[in-house]
């Protein structure tokens, strides 16, 4: 694996890139490594060049392939080139939540050894092929069955999508129930609190269009966060990053 993306991703010193298309994104990256968060999406992260390392509450492993569950918290890393693939939970046929005990999961034999090939040969610059690439690999490592979940709660979480900023209590109101009865039924539904569905709408939002330096407080209230500060460990408990650490923005096929 050569470097063939050059573009300085953050303060940590990594090269790679970051794209986002719809319902999913993909981190293509060396060395890399993160503080402990808990995103709302599946997570696929493969080792190209040596295994990959994950740190949850159970303990330190490592393989060259492994599944982290939406919501579970953790830390995690690479030596040498590495691939991260998040997904929606819900789409790309995976399930809204995981399996209890909801940990992570090291895959082995010919499914890691293909999913290592796969990201072997991502081609970076083949920008419209990503969403196809993701694809693939969700198919091979997020086998859980998807389940059809009520249309109010679909329709809610779109809406979100399209338009994070719109209030919950809106939202709720143009199916013709209370907040609490949406929340209620959100979270039993899909595992995830109807505000977390929310935040990492808006964090995506804000990670397709950052703005300047000197917008990030104005861009911070704008979002619904209280203010910067917060916008800032917003990032880190969803990304194990925090923004500035972000020196370019990632490139976006599609809105998330």
């Amino acid at each position: 694996m050569t470097s063939r993306i050059t573009t300085r991703l953050n303060d940590s010193g990594e090269d790679g890139l970051s794209r986002v298309f719809e319902r999913g994104a993909l981190h293509f990256s060396r060395s890399q490594q993160t503080s402990p968060h808990a995103h709302y999406a599946w997570k696929l992260h493969v080792g190209i060049d040596a295994p990959v390392w994950v740190r949850t509450r159970n303990g330190l492993t490592s393989g060259r392939a492994v599944v982290v569950p939406p919501n579970l918290e953790h830390a995690t890393g690479a030596i040498g080139w590495s691939v991260a693939v998040f997904v929606a939970p819900g789409s790309r046929g995976t399930a809204f939540r995981g399996t209890p005990p909801f940990d992570l999961e090291m895959l082995s034999g010919a499914r890691c050894r293909r999913l290592v090939d796969l990201c072997r040969h991502f081609e970076p610059t083949a920008r419209n092929d990503t969403p196809n690439f993701v694809d693939e690999l969700a198919r091979i490592a997020l086998d859980s069955p998807a389940t059809p979940i009520d249309r109010r709660v679909e329709r809610s979480l779109q809406r979100l999508r399209e338009s994070p900023g719109t209030p919950l209590k809106t939202i709720a109101q143009a199916h013709g129930i209370t907040l609490d009865r949406l929340s209620r039924l959100v979270s039993q539904q899909t595992g995830l609190p109807l505000r977390r569905h929310a935040i990492w709408s808006r964090l995506m939002r804000l990670m397709s269009a950052p703005p300047a330096p000197t917008e990030l407080a104005a861009a911070a209230v704008t979002a619904g966060f209280s203010d910067h500060a917060h916008m800032t460990r917003t990032f880190r408990a969803y990304l194990g990053r925090a923004p500035s650490e972000f020196r370019s923005a990632p490139d976006v096929i599609a809105a998330w």
